[in-house]
């Protein structure tokens, strides 16, 4: 469990961000996945790192019970999945990707669950 707060600890304050970013600077969201999407090779250094970052998750804490740590499993495995898409899919699956991601309305969901997780990973973390 504490590797599990350990990564929390990470992934709680980072995912705030980013949720927060997506729900302050939509439209500069939108204009980077643009440009991400007629050069996807952009985002094979992130997603390198995606995996990577993936694959220590998961290796520090793999645990599928249900509680909030679960959430830790969840994402690790989420981003080493990911990384592994992107890196390995042609790049018209990655443009058709990430043109579902112009969608405003995508964005506000995806910065709501990412608050969501950022949120909860933050308050288990340091205030539970």
């Amino acid at each position: 469990m504490e590797n599990a707060i350990t990564l929390a600890a990470i992934m709680g304050p980072m995912y705030l961000l980013l949720g927060l970013s997506l729900l302050l600077h939509v439209n500069a969201w939108q204009k980077l996945m643009e440009s991400w999407r007629k050069d996807h090779f952009g985002l094979f250094t992130m997603m390198f790192f995606s995996a990577i970052l993936g694959l220590i998750a998961i290796n520090m804490y793999n645990v599928w019970e249900w509680n909030v740590w679960l959430l830790v499993t969840i994402t690790g495995w989420g981003m080493l999945l990911k990384g592994i898409v992107y890196l390995l899919a042609p790049g018209s699956i990655l443009k058709t990707i990430l043109s579902w991601k112009k969608s405003t309305s995508i964005l506000y969901f995806s910065a709501v669950v990412t608050l969501a997780i950022g949120a909860a990973l933050t308050y288990y973390t340091y205030y539970a």
